[in-house]
């Protein structure tokens, strides 16, 4: 279930970075495990914060809207094409292809994401839960890499969060809320 989750996931990411970056973003590769996720995709450099913040943020709305995750099972490649249906890093293809479509009821209405696939998915992206990235940084000249969490890894990354900013505050004896002011005046 968390790698369905997560290969979903990496759908709505790759949308959300098209949309975020421009149409030249492609996927350069990706991993889908269960305790998360990685996602490799051309850009000439490093995302700025406000950019992570607003790709995380598309990616959570798309997951918050529930929106139907529809599988084509044995679509013609000139068909697929025909769909809109975008196709990953330069993969090979046989005749006879797998469509996956996030958010239209069918191939003939605009989707946020249409790609070829054979992997499982949700049957809704409200299964994901929530999605955190975790990090992003170069994976080879051209190509930047984004790791993220799903669901319950997401769940348990934003519990370690908090025990990392509590165990701080009370090394500064200092509440988790003005942990900030504290460092600065230790710092001072």
């Amino acid at each position: 279930t968390a790698i369905v989750r997560n290969h979903t996931a990496t759908h709505l990411l790759h949308a959300a970075l098209r949309q975020v970056l421009g149409k030249h973003v492609t996927q350069a590769g990706s991993l889908v495990a269960p305790t998360h996720l990685r996602f490799d995709f051309t850009h000439g450099h490093a995302m700025k914060p406000e950019e992570v913040a607003h790709v995380e943020r598309i990616v959570n709305e798309k997951v918050l809207e529930s929106v139907s995750v529809l599988i084509y099972e044995d679509v013609q490649i000139q068909d697929a094409r025909e769909m809109g249906a975008m196709a990953l890093f330069g993969e090979k293809y046989a005749d006879r292809v797998r469509v996956v479509q996030i958010g239209a009821m069918k191939p003939s209405e605009p989707s946020y994401s249409r790609e070829l696939c054979g992997g499982v998915h949700v049957r809704n992206t409200g299964q994901i839960g929530l999605f955190k990235i975790t990090g992003e940084a170069s994976a080879a000249s051209g190509v930047r890499r984004i790791e993220a969490v799903t669901g319950i890894g997401a769940y348990e990354w934003v519990l370690n969060q908090k025990k990392t900013i509590e165990e701080a505050a009370a090394l500064l004896k200092s509440n988790p809320h003005d942990l900030v002011k504290s460092v600065e005046k230790t710092l001072d």
